[in-house]
């Protein structure tokens, strides 16, 4: 699928996404589960059903809806991508300790 955007059901969110040491603008699908607002950054399709993997939760003071959309919300805070922070000094990983080892 080429056009991602046109995919996009339902809510939006603009935020500002941190990966890494980089930062940048990103557009996400906002859900709403037991009250708490989430981004929905990543996806899989199994046997052709699109299942969201990867969440991450937003304040929902820092949230606000677009004048312009009613499906459109904009973040006033910046979000990360929790696949990449445990791949950062102090991590598991990093110091050679494995989850398993923890007795």
């Amino acid at each position: 699928m080429n056009e991602r955007r046109k995919s996009r059901l339902g809510l939006k969110v603009i935020h500002k996404h941190r990966i890494g040491d980089k930062v940048f603008r990103r557009v996400s699908e906002l859900v709403i589960i037991d009250g708490q607002p989430k981004a929905l950054l990543g996806w899989i399709n199994l046997g052709d059903v699109r299942t969201p993997i990867f969440l991450c939760d937003l304040d929902h003071s820092k949230l606000h809806r677009s004048a312009s959309s009613a499906h459109t919300f904009y973040y006033e805070d910046i979000t990360v991508d929790p696949r990449f922070e445990a791949l950062g000094p102090g991590s598991e990983e990093a110091s050679g300790e494995s989850p398993s080892s923890a007795a």
